[in-house]
C-alpha cells in the first residue's frame, strides 16, 4: 500500500508580529505548483491589490517562461528537443539563469545540476499522476549519466546539447527567481514592506510595522512544529528544500523529488535545508545542493556569505552561524537588512 504526498503547504511558516488588521492585506494564488501567498504591510487597500496583481503577473510570466510541464512551448522547451551538437541562442534572461545555475553547479561539485529534466520526469514528482514505484536502476543510471555536465556554452548566450537525453529543468531555481522579480513589481508599484511565501521560498522587504518579521522553519517530521524563528528586516531571501514535500514510501523507504544528480536517486543526507541570502535566486538554488551534500556543505555556504539550518538525515539540527548577522549593505528605508534566530 503506496502513501503518496504533495505538500502545497507552507515550508516556512511565517509568523507576522501583531498589528491591527488592517494595516496588513493578504492574497493568495496558486502559481508554480505551490501556492504564493503574498503579504503587504502600511500600503492602502488599493495600492497593494494593485501591486499584488501586477508580481502576479510577473511570477506567471516566469513560470511559463521556465516551465517544462504542461502544453504550450517556450524556449526552455524548444531547447529541450534540439539537435545535440548544434549551439542554440537562448533569451538573455534564459541565459543568464542558466548560467547561473551552472555556477551553482559547478561550484557545489555537481551537487546541483540544471540538466536534470529527463531524469525528473522519469521519477514523475511534477506529473500530474503522482509516481508509485521508483523507476529501474537501469533507466536511473542511463539519464543520470546523460545528465550531468551535458551542455556545452558558446557565445552570447548560445548552448548545445551533448545528448538528446540532457534536458534543462529549472524547477530547483526558478521559483527563487519569480519571487525575486516578484519583490522587484511590488517595490516598483510603491511597496516598501511585504512578504512574498511561495510554499518554501520566502523574500521579505522592510518590516511588520515596528517590528522584524518572525518566519518559523518548519519541522520536517513533526507537522505543525519549528525548528527554530527567524527575526528578518529589510531585504533577505530565506529558502528551505525539504524531502517532506513531494514524496512516496515503498518497501519502507522514502523516495522524494529532490535528486542527487551524480547517482540520480533521491538524496539521503539531509531531511531539510534552508538557506538565508540576500538573493532568492541562489537560496533556491543552494538549498537544494545542501541538501544534496548534507553537513559537509555548511563550510562551503558560510564561505560564500550565506547563513544555513540543516537538519540531516537522523534528525539533527546544523547551524552555519548563530546569531545576529548583517547579509549585505542593502537599505529599505531606514532599515539595514538582519537576521536573528531564536530558539
Amino acid at each position: 500500500m503506496r502513501l503518496i504526498h504533495r505538500l502545497f503547504a507552507i515550508s516556512i511558516l511565517f509568523i507576522t508580529a501583531c498589528s491591527p488588521a488592517s494595516d496588513t492585506i493578504h492574497e493568495t494564488r496558486f502559481m508554480m505548483g505551490t501556492l504564493i501567498e503574498f503579504t503587504i504591510h502600511d500600503a492602502g487597500q488599493e495600492q497593494a491589490l494593485s501591486a499584488i496583481e501586477a508580481a502576479g503577473s510577473e511570477i506567471q510570466r516566469i513560470e511559463n517562461l521556465f516551465t517544462i510541464y504542461g502544453e504550450g512551448s517556450n524556449p526552455v522547451r524548444l531547447f529541450n528537443q534540439s539537435p545535440p551538437g548544434i549551439m542554440q541562442k537562448l533569451p538573455t534572461e534564459v541565459a543568464t539563469l542558466l548560467e547561473t545555475a551552472l555556477e551553482v553547479e559547478k561550484r557545489s561539485g555537481h551537487a546541483f545540476s540544471p540538466t536534470l529534466g529527463a531524469l525528473n520526469r522519469l521519477w514523475g514528482f511534477s506529473q500530474a499522476e503522482a509516481p508509485a514505484l521508483p523507476p529501474s536502476d537501469e533507466k536511473i543510471s542511463t539519464l543520470s549519466k546523460a545528465s550531468l555536465a551535458c551542455l556545452q556554452h558558446g557565445s552570447e548566450g548560445s548552448f548545445s546539447r551533448n545528448s538528446p537525453l540532457c534536458e534543462l529543468d529549472f524547477g530547483a531555481i526558478a521559483k527563487g527567481y519569480a519571487i525575486e522579480r516578484g519583490m522587484e513589481t511590488l517595490q516598483s508599484h510603491g511597496i516598501n514592506h511585504a512578504i512574498i511565501n511561495a510554499g518554501g521560498d520566502i523574500k521579505v522587504i522592510g518590516t511588520h510595522g515596528d517590528r522584524p518579521w518572525k518566519i518559523g522553519i518548519r519541522h520536517p517530521r513533526n507537522s505543525g512544529e519549528v525548528i527554530t524563528t527567524i527575526e528578518a528586516a529589510g531585504e533577505i531571501s530565506i529558502v528551505t528544500s525539504g524531502d517532506y514535500e513531494r514524496y512516496f514510501n515503498h518497501q519502507g523507504r522514502r523516495y522524494h523529488h529532490i535528486l542527487d544528480p551524480q547517482s540520480g536517486m533521491p538524496a539521503s543526507k539531509a531531511q531539510s535545508a534552508t538557506i538565508i541570502s540576500s538573493s532568492a535566486t541562489l537560496a533556491d538554488a543552494w538549498s537544494t545542493a545542501l541538501f544534496v551534500m548534507g553537513r559537509e556543505g555548511l563550510p562551503l555556504i558560510g564561505k560564500m556569505g550565506m547563513n544555513a539550518i540543516l537538519v540531516d538525515d537522523n534528525g539533527d539540527i546544523h547551524y552555519s552561524k548563530k546569531c545576529r548577522i548583517p547579509l549585505a549593505a542593502l537599505t529599505l528605508g531606514s532599515y539595514a537588512p538582519y537576521i536573528r534566530y531564536e530558539n
